[in-house]
Formats: structure tokens, sequence, C-alpha cells
């Protein structure tokens, strides 16, 4: 699969999990970026286990940053997610969705 085919693929599967509904609480949406030794974590975060509000928070080595957030448009910290890590990947990187929370931590202890 070409690289941007295999990009949109990724921001398509994230944004369609993002969007999903279910009864239990909302968890958060973590994708780890690497490129050369370095690591980027993009996470949209649920803070009160709900669809909304939310946030996409952007990890590096200089630390963690809302990029964007949203009170009352569903969808909205799914899509903008989605549409970084296509960029994210564009300039190079590679890019996984997490499965593990605790992954945040060690991608910025490097």
């Amino acid at each position: 699969m070409t690289k941007l085919h295999k990009s949109f693929a990724f921001a398509l599967t994230f944004a369609l999990a993002g969007l999903a509904t279910s009864a239990n609480a909302v968890e958060n949406r973590k994708t780890i970026c690497v490129h050369d030794h370095q690591t980027r974590v993009i996470e949209v975060v649920y803070p009160e286990g709900n669809r909304l509000p939310c946030e996409v928070q952007y990890t590096k080595s200089e630390g963690t940053k809302t990029l964007w957030s949203a009170k009352n448009k569903a969808g909205y910290c799914e899509n903008k997610a989605a549409e970084f890590v296509g960029k994210q990947t564009a300039w190079g990187w590679s890019c996984d969705l997490a499965e593990n929370s605790d992954m945040k931590e060690e991608a910025t202890a490097q």
C-alpha cells in the first residue's frame, strides 16, 4: 500500500473509531508516531469519560500541549487528530494507534 493510501486509511480508521458510540465510558485514543530516534504522541482525551468535552493533546520531548478542544461538536477532536496524524505520516513519521494507556509515559520518557 502506498504511503498516501496507508495514511488515509489510518486517518479514516482513527476517526471512525473515535465516533463509535458505547454505553460505557469513552476511552482516550492515542497514536504513537516515531521518526529516527524521536517519538510523538497524539491523543484524543475525554476528561469526563464522555464524547464531550474532548481535547487533542500533542506530546513530544518538550512537553504536552493541547492543540484543539471541543465542548459541543461531537467528532471534532477525532477529526482534528486524524488530520494531524495524516500530516505526521506525510512528513515521514510512522504512526500507529496505541493499545495501552501506559505508552504515553513510556514514549515521553525517551
